[in-house]
């Protein structure tokens, strides 16, 4: 903590020159603690290792020395390299300063790195204390960006009317991440000098602006609430049918299954309508919401009650916004609470404002500063004063019935093998391999009626979004805080991936009401004072695709998020914290919309390509053969009198269409990998950068890191699986030849035998009773067989899932999208085990069972 209220440069050296040496140390170490001016920090160190051996501190001039070892810029490392052996060698008390070479002024012209939060282009107008009488010292763009950084530092600090010690304040409630390089370090303790080794984990993050807030502003125009209401709407009818859909298969399949068992019998009542009952226990669920939610927070996550007077000692200013906030829009004042994680969450659910809750972690009030958690408090508020956060709460709760039975039924299969160790050794050996197959069956399935389920509530819970963000910034009058606040709990969010080394339960089941989305959190691993966030979020703005990949995320896309709150910064004449592009407007013109439509095949990853080609080009042989068949009934061309009603016919246009686009376009979306086109341990910021890159402009890669995500049943579909690499975090796609159903075929080919077995049993039984024994071997029969042969007698593929936490060698396919992921193509261990990933053949074979099928449905045309 600096011992002078405005610590300055100027005086600083003043100081020095002066012989006060007390003086100069404390006016050298309040902007270390305090500026966001790279050179200026710089400077500050090389006059302080000078003050500290002035006075014969020599420990903390030896300790600075090393930090200044690791300097980016080489004439500052040179320099540090050179006097580090002097001071080593000297006494305590040696005080004369032969030998004691200063780096020249003009040669630090390098020095104005990345370490302030990206290349400032603020209009500043004043120059900061320490910057006077330094201009010799950088470019002349250069010192334009530190007179803005500058000018926005002061600002925050006239506008939140605190002292210096609150942005020392704000600066250690940031919290960033610890590294072993000791480039960013500024503890001014002594340490012992060890060399430096490569990171394990990609923590620099980039320095902060810490823009100003506004201390009056105007208010916004009113946003109009029709499309969120009609999109509201929306959701709620689709998620109600596609889950009546769900409950209906999964009652009918079930009732199949009980048919074919010689035994039990089907459950009659799951053969009625169930859209009564639905209505019924959906109701329920609706008015029980809160509780219900609060009871599965407390139960699985800890969640325990905070007060107004607790927030108030924490966050006086959140405290208070949440106070005026209900106030002025005459709401009950919400109920409280917080989470024991590390991550940064928040979360508002309930069925009415007066039940309504509000729940954040100690990891969001620990990282963020008072005035950010003041911005998502509101944010939070604005969900309950827009009431979006009903059918949000009431589809998250629905959400969580599949996801706990998959994560319930997961942790149960893991601690299935003690069990039966401990309790029923003697069946351990055969037991055990067909419970686990069950329960890893159930919890795939819970899983993929999770996934299926959460797909109505997307579209709405990207659209609420832009609502609760424009209340915040309107409520707190602090967009640039609101901006540092979501860039935070994206970073908090990655970190606590990384340190849990698997995505948390909390942040997936409960994703749709996060300020930020867990997947989009990864990219901003990436980060650094070499990649800034304006680099990797200009994606978001500029892609001429983005908001066609976007339709499975949960999120809005974080650039234009940001991008809005820097309108608003504009809005009110302040320095916005972040100088992201302005994004690429919509398609209005129906020309352009079907130039774009015919080209999206060059933006979607391959299925979906490949679905959408199959279903236009599907869809205009069916109506060509339809009208074909029409135009023969009116001329009476009997021949051709079929095509309009040829049901099947129809049907395989679409299959055949589908699988001829997959052979299509296999070779373009997966190019062979070559040492010529392979990139060894690129930067994954460099990727994340470029604006232009979509799915199919794969990069081949070969990247080296930590396999982080679930294992055993909790990653049965091998959904959880992220490479911690030296440059941030990217998402595997890694597929057997037979895709998904490659983790399930242990189960696939026990059910097969079951289900052989009752067969033949059937067909005994029914023999005898005929007395026909011989009326058992039948085509069929041998058909079933066969099929049940093949099945059993299939390879069971490797899987990822279980090298993670191993450190691996992937060598894939780079894809950028809304999150970008890599295809694997082969997984290597340090002890030279390789995993095979196999993706185009199991493409390749859905296209060849596609033709079957559509060959079998034009056969039955004539039958």
């Amino acid at each position: 903590m600096p011992s002078v209220p405005e610590p300055s440069l100027d005086a600083g050296k003043h100081a020095l020159k002066q012989g006060n040496y007390s003086v100069a140390i404390a006016h050298f170490e309040g902007i270390r603690e305090t500026e966001l001016d790279e050179v200026l920090v710089t400077k500050a160190s090389l006059k302080l290792v000078q003050a500290y051996r002035e006075v014969g501190d020599l420990p903390q001039a030896i300790a600075l020395c090393q930090e200044l070892t690791q300097h980016h810029s080489p004439k500052v490392k040179q320099w540090a390299t050179n006097i580090l052996p002097k001071l080593v060698a000297e006494q305590p008390a040696a005080s004369d300063s032969t030998g004691f070479v200063p780096l020249e002024e003009s040669g630090r012209r390098g020095d104005a790195g990345t370490r302030g939060r990206g290349n400032g282009r603020d209009k500043g107008d004043k120059r900061g204390k320490g910057d006077k009488g330094d201009k010799e010292d950088i470019s002349n763009s250069q010192t334009t960006n530190n007179k803005q950084q500058t000018t926005n530092n002061q600002q925050q600090t006239t506008n939140n009317k605190q002292p210096t010690t609150n942005n020392q304040q704000q600066t250690t409630n940031n919290k960033q991440p610890k590294t072993n390089n000791q480039q960013q370090t500024t503890n001014l303790l002594p340490v012992p000098y060890s060399p430096p080794s490569a990171p394990s984990l990609f923590s620099p993050r980039p320095r902060w602006r810490n823009g100003g807030r506004a201390k009056e502003w105007r208010p916004l125009k009113p946003p109009k609430f029709t499309s969120l209401w009609l999109i509201q709407i929306g959701s709620a009818i689709a998620g109600f049918w596609l889950l009546r859909f769900l409950v209906s298969f999964l009652m009918e399949t079930t009732n199949l299954l009980l048919v074919k068992l010689p035994i039990v019998r089907p459950f009659q009542p799951f053969y009625r309508d169930p859209t009564h009952t639905l209505g019924v226990v959906l109701v329920i669920l609706l008015l029980s919401s809160p509780w219900l939610i609060d009871w599965l927070l407390k139960w699985f996550h800890g969640l325990e009650p905070l007060s107004l007077n607790q927030l108030a000692s924490r966050n006086p200013e959140a405290a208070r916004v949440v106070q005026r906030f209900c106030r002025q829009k005459r709401l009950p004042v919400t109920k409280l609470g917080i989470l024991p994680t590390d991550a940064p969450v928040a979360m508002t659910y309930g069925n009415l404002p007066r039940t309504a809750r509000l729940v954040v972690s100690e990891g969001l009030l620990e990282r963020l500063a008072d005035d950010e958690v003041a911005t998502i408090y509101a944010g939070q508020l604005g969900h309950i004063f827009h009431w979006d956060f009903i059918l949000m709460s009431w589809g998250v709760l629905i959400l969580q019935l599949p996801y706990t039975i998959y994560w319930q039924v997961a942790e149960w299969g893991e601690r299935l093998p003690q069990l039966m160790e401990s309790k029923l050794p003697a069946y351990e050996q055969w037991l055990t391999p067909i419970l686990l197959n069950l329960m890893g069956a159930i919890a795939a399935v819970s899983y993929g009626c999770y996934w299926l389920l959460r797909l109505p509530l997307l579209w709405f819970s990207r659209i609420r979004v832009y609502y609760s963000d424009r209340i915040a910034a309107e409520t707190t009058g602090n967009p640039n805080g609101l901006t540092r606040a979501l860039l935070k709990i994206g970073l908090g969010i990655s970190d606590n991936i990384q340190d849990n080394r698997q995505t948390s339960r909390l942040l997936e089941s409960f994703d749709l009401l996060l300020p930020v989305g867990y997947q989009q959190s990864i990219i901003l691993s990436s980060c650094s004072p070499q990649t800034s966030f304006e680099a990797v979020l200009s994606w978001d703005c500029k892609n001429y695709y983005r908001h066609w990949l976007i339709f499975n995320a949960s999120h809005p896309l974080l650039g234009e998020r940001l991008h809005l709150c820097s309108r608003y910064v504009r809005f009110w004449m302040l320095n916005p914290e972040l100088d992201l592009p302005t994004p690429t407007p919509p398609i209005r013109d129906n020309a352009q919309q079907l130039s774009k439509l015919k080209n999206s095949y060059q933006a979607f990853p391959l299925l979906q390509s490949t679905l959408l080609a199959g279903l236009v080009l599907g869809i205009l042989l069916r109506v060509i053969f339809w009208s074909i068949g029409k135009i023969a009934d009116w001329l009476n061309i009997w021949q051709l009198i079929w095509l309009h009603n040829a049901q099947p016919f129809l049907d395989a246009c679409v299959l055949v269409a589908f699988s001829l686009s997959i052979f299509i376009w296999l070779n373009r979306y997966f190019p062979e990998i070559k040492s010529t086109n392979l990139h060894n341990e690129p930067n994954l910021g460099d990727y994340l950068a470029t604006t232009n890159l979509l799915p199919p402009n794969s990069k081949p890669v070969r990247l080296a890191g930590k396999l982080l995500g679930r294992s055993g049943l909790f990653n049965w579909l091998e959904m959880d699986l992220i490479l911690q690499t030296s440059t941030g975090l990217i998402k595997l796609h890694y597929f057997s030849y037979l895709g998904f159903l490659g983790n399930l075929l242990s189960f696939g080919k026990l059910c097969s035998l079951v289900y052989f077995v009752i067969y033949l049993g059937q067909l005994t039984t029914t023999a005898i009773s005929r007395n026909q024994l011989g009326s058992i071997f039948s085509w069929n029969l041998l058909l079933v067989a066969v099929s049940i042969l093949i099945i059993c007698f299939l390879p069971q593929p490797p899987s990822a899932k279980n090298l993670v936490n191993h450190e691996v060698t992937v060598t894939g396919w780079f894809r950028r999208g809304v999150t970008p992921w890599i295809d694997v193509e082969t997984l290597r261990t340090a002890d030279g085990e390789v995993i095979q990933g196999n993706y185009p053949i199991w493409v390749t074979i859905l296209a060849v069972l596609a033709v079957l099928w559509g060959a079998y449905l034009i056969s039955q045309v004539g039958a």
